[in-house]
């Protein structure tokens, strides 16, 4: 597959409108708690639910730019019961970033992105980075 294909491909699979048909029960914003809604379920890309900036040195998370766009996120799913949310900060989840992020990485590396399934291997994946 090329590069750009890979890109394409990457991108559809991370659209919240299929990560939620995939596997409905993987993420709590999937059903009645969605981030971002002001963006609809095909514009929502969910491959930087892991955002480029979020802090994950503390299981709760943060953002390491200090956006004034995040705001705690309480769900009893969660570990420690709440998790930092840039719900109102688009930005990692617009396509255009997306694209441009994948278009920096070696395709091996395209690879590894498409090989992960859950939130969970992303997250493993960029805290390589």
């Amino acid at each position: 597959m090329n590069k750009n294909k890979l890109i394409n491909t990457i991108i559809e699979e991370n659209r919240l409108i299929n990560r939620k048909k995939k596997d409905p029960d993987a993420c709590p914003c999937y059903n009645g708690n969605r981030c971002h809604k002001d963006m609809d379920d095909y514009q929502l890309i969910c491959l930087f639910c892991v955002c480029p900036w979020y802090d994950k040195s503390i299981d709760e998370g943060g953002c390491n730019i200090n956006s004034r766009y995040g705001k705690w996120f309480y769900h009893e799913n969660l570990s420690r019961g709440k998790i930092w949310d840039c719900s109102d900060c688009k930005l990692p989840h617009t396509e255009e970033f997306v694209r441009d992020y994948l278009e920096k990485l070696p395709i091996e590396e395209l690879g590894e992105i498409r090989k992960c399934k859950t939130i969970n291997d992303l997250w493993k994946f960029f805290d390589r980075k």
